[in-house]
Formats: structure tokens, sequence, C-alpha cells
């Protein structure tokens, strides 16, 4: 155990106690006698004395009776140090104003760390405990409702980084729609017919009046009986002479072109006609060899005639 503990002080510590270690496991040599009558009758004798083979191992020997020798004394001297340390025997090194030692440097001072619960422990928890451990929330209070509708607003930006004025800019769009459907409404306008146009003005004219009537309507309203006067009945024996306001309902249309040429039975050609014969020309020679044969008829008549 001892050569152990030699180990370890030699390999691993350093220090008084390693000396003191070293000091009790190192061993003990013997002193060299002091030499009187030998080296005088070895002056005399015929023996040589090899001071390479015998002198070196007792220099090394004093060396280390001489080393261990100090190393005891300063280990004394440590052990008697720590016992006036330990009875209060501490020396004043430099003494402060009235007898106070000075006060440490701001960077000497000692720091106080305080630790701090954590807000909140793993496992399980009572009701009170949670409640303690989970911080309360404060309901948030709304001192200036246009200043918080002023942050809550979102912030619209153009592809420069500019800020976009959404009002003015909402603005702007109703006013482009509001004039892209009055030019949609004009070309709708224009785009009807005068009939249509006519129809649609005059049934805004009959609306504005039947506005101004009354609700109740008896047998005595003029424009009731006219409007009934008016209308045509197929079975109306007195239509004929009664009615004044012949409507006229939808005709089909018919050529109004230059004179067509005419046929056998009388059928005027259809509107849409432009003009062109397309026939294979009989009509045009039927009415030829008529026209031919009332000619000779006509002549041979006044032939005869004239002979008489």
């Amino acid at each position: 155990m001892s050569d152990l503990k030699a180990y370890l002080a030699a390999k691993y510590m350093s220090g008084p106690k390693a000396d003191a270690i070293l000091s009790r496991t190192a061993p003990k040599k013997k002193k060299r006698k002091a030499a009187t009558g030998a080296s005088t009758s070895g002056a005399g004798s015929s023996m040589i004395k090899d001071d390479d083979i015998l002198g070196w191992d007792n220099v090394q020997e004093q060396d280390d009776d001489e080393m261990s020798e100090a190393i005891v004394a300063e280990d004394r001297a440590f052990k008697k140090r720590q016992r006036t340390e330990e009875g209060g025997g501490w020396a004043t090194v430099r003494e402060g104003e009235e007898g106070r030692s000075p006060s440490p440097t701001p960077d000497e001072q000692p720091q106080v760390v305080v630790q701090e619960e954590p807000a909140f422990k793993g496992g399980l928890l009572t009701s009170a405990q949670l409640k303690k451990s989970l911080p309360r929330l404060k309901p948030a209070t709304s001192s200036d409702p246009q200043a918080d509708a002023a942050a809550q607003e979102t912030v619209y930006r153009d592809a420069s980084g500019r800020r976009v004025d959404m009002a003015a800019e909402r603005a702007e769009a109703a006013r482009k729609k509001r004039e892209r459907e009055e030019a949609e409404a004009r070309k709708m306008e224009w785009g009807k017919g005068l009939v249509q146009r006519e129809e649609a003005e005059k049934r805004k004219q009959e609306l504005e009046v039947i506005r101004s009537r009354t609700f109740a309507r008896t047998a005595d309203d003029v424009e009731m009986n006219e409007d009934l006067k008016a209308q045509e009945r197929w079975n109306d024996p007195a239509a004929a002479f009664l009615t004044k306001k012949k409507s006229k309902g939808p005709k089909k249309p018919e050529y109004t072109g230059p004179p067509p040429p005419p046929n056998r039975f009388g059928i005027r050609p259809g509107y849409r006609w432009d003009g062109v014969d397309r026939g294979n020309g009989f009509e045009k020679k039927l009415f030829q060899r008529i026209n031919e044969r009332r000619r000779r008829g006509a002549e041979s008549y006044e032939w005869s005639v004239d002979d008489m």
C-alpha cells in the first residue's frame, strides 16, 4: 500500500503532501562513517582507490539524504502554519482607514446568483399547483379604438415598395367600373333598332300616366272605353263602322324593287330577290306567242274591214 502511495505521489501529485509521502516511503540509508584510520593507512598501502566506481554512489546517497531532510523540515513548517491558522493566527497584510479593511473593487465583489424556480414543472400536478405555475393573462383593455383599428389595418405596397392608399384605389376602381357600365349602356342603346327605342319610350310614358291615375277605375273612364273600342274582334258586326283605330298587325315583307318579269300565275318575287332571272325562258316565249297571236288577229280584222 505504501508503494502505491509513493508511486501516485511521484507520478501524479506535487507539493508538500507529495514530498512528505515520498520522504516516509523512501528507504533509509546509512550514513557514511568518517574514514580516519583507513584513509591514513591507505595512503601508505599499495592499493589504488577507484573514484569512478565507488565515489559517485556515495555522492548520490548524500544528496538524497539532504533532500529528504529538507522535505521533512518543509512539511513540519506547513503543519505548524496550519495549526496557527486554525487557531486564528491570521496575519494582517494591510489595514484600511480606521483599522478597517478596504472594500473590494466592484469587479471583485461577490455575485449572488438567485436560482429561480422553473415556470412549469413536469409530472402530475394539482389544479392549485397548475394555477400557481402558469402566468395569469390580463385582459387587453383598449383605450383608443381608432389607434387599435389603425394598428390592425393591413398595409399594401406596390412592386416598388411604396405604400398604397387603399381608399383612393377603391374610389378609382369604382369610378372606372361606373364609366365602363355607362359605356356598355350607351353601346346597348345605340345597338337597338328605332322601333325598339320608340316602344321603350312609349312604355315609359304609359307607366308615368298610370302612376298619375287613381287606383279605382269605373265604367265612366274615358281612356278605358277608348281602349276597348279600339280592340278588333273577328265576330264584331259593328267593327266596320264603329272602330276608329285599326291596329296593323305583323305582315310579311314584300318586294319593292324594279318591276319583275311577268309570269302566268301573277306571283311576285320575294323581298330578298336580287333582280336576276334564273329561269329557262319559257315564260318569256309564252308571253311572246300570246302577244303575237293578238297582233295577228288585230291585223287580220283591220285587213278585212279595209277591203269593205
